[in-house]
């Protein structure tokens, strides 16, 4: 049975709309390439469409494997004919399409999987049952699988598959999707020379917890004072980013009132996700990968911000400890 399907309902991709490609060779009048989300259909980036600039080499532009976000210029369905431009698509489009096909290509990794455990219905056919249709209902299979997971909605209910299906579905869905949580992380700076001193600090931690929510819990940790990092991890990179920012708008607002000094030294950014935390537990070896905050593996982050959660208990116990001292 052939896993080769395309991700979404439509066949062919719209004008102006955003792709993910692989080149497959380049040739003098331009490269031509596979459309990932579309069952790898063939399509050509004029020499024209690859760069604004004036272009002296085409092999220093693109490369034979190598993924580009494209936009799509023409599309003759007829003939199979598919050109796009490189040179339109902006940096922060290609953000946003490189966020879409990580999500459409995790669904579909769920639907190959789902396919592999009922052979009697392919790849084709469980997107026809499951991603097209929540895809229609929730303008993304994606979104509405999180929907599922956080147990806000049973999107199961419209799925015309048995009980059993949808079992196995609710088993996929959750383990590939927890496994790919992120963990994001911030680091300020925290300081009071006044009166208050230690006082003022603690205060200015405990008010970043009113960021906190089920949805996005989040954790202060102690690296060395007066740094602190602000941790959270979950599936929603913008609602973490947003909640970390809301937390360090708590803890500046409140040491500042207090006399004291506020600075952020590194803005919420990912340091891992929780599969890859599971496989390097234990492990002091360099990533072969990285993190995408930079050269620092998430363990070495992890080993610099130290165990001490600063939580209500840290907090309580502390001012035992120097109410002990005085």
């Amino acid at each position: 049975m052939s896993s080769d399907c395309r991700f979404y309902e439509k066949k062919f991709p719209d004008v102006d709309e955003l792709v993910m490609v692989q080149v497959r060779r380049v040739a003098e009048m331009g490269a031509y390439v596979a459309l990932l989300e579309y069952e790898n259909k063939e399509g050509m980036i004029l020499l024209s469409e690859l760069s604004k600039r004036r272009i002296r080499s085409v092999a220093k532009l693109v490369r034979v494997g190598r993924f580009e976000v494209c936009s799509i210029l023409r599309v003759d369905q007829e003939k199979g004919y598919i050109d796009l431009s490189k040179r339109k698509v902006s940096a922060l489009e290609i953000t946003k399409c490189e966020e879409n096909f990580a999500h459409a290509k995790q669904v579909h990794s769920i639907m190959r999987q789902m396919a592999t455990t009922y052979p009697e219905w392919s790849v084709e056919t469980w997107n026809e049952k499951v991603a097209w249709p929540l895809d229609r209902l929730h303008k993304s299979c994606y979104f509405a699988f999180k929907k599922w997971i956080n147990e806000e909605e049973d999107v199961s209910a419209a799925l015309d598959i048995s009980d059993e299906m949808k079992k196995s579905l609710d088993a996929a869905v959750r383990k590939r999707m927890l496994s790919s949580a992120m963990k994001m992380c911030a680091k300020v700076e925290v300081s009071c020379l006044e009166y208050e001193g230690i006082d003022a600090v603690k205060d200015a931690l405990k008010s970043g917890y009113k960021a906190s929510t089920k949805e996005c819990v989040l954790q202060i940790k102690l690296i060395a004072p007066p740094q602190y990092a602000i941790v959270t991890t979950g599936m929603d990179k913008e609602l973490a980013s947003k909640k970390i920012e809301e937390a360090i708008g708590y803890i500046k607002e409140t040491i500042e009132s207090r006399g004291g000094t506020f600075s952020i030294k590194a803005k919420p950014e990912i340091v891992g996700d929780l599969e890859e935390q599971e496989t390097k537990t234990g492990d002091h070896s360099e990533s072969e990968s990285g993190s995408e905050s930079g050269s620092d593996s998430e363990d070495e982050q992890d080993e610099t911000m130290g165990n001490v959660v600063i939580d209500e208990a840290f907090l309580k116990k502390t001012e035992g400890a120097d109410d002990d001292s005085d």
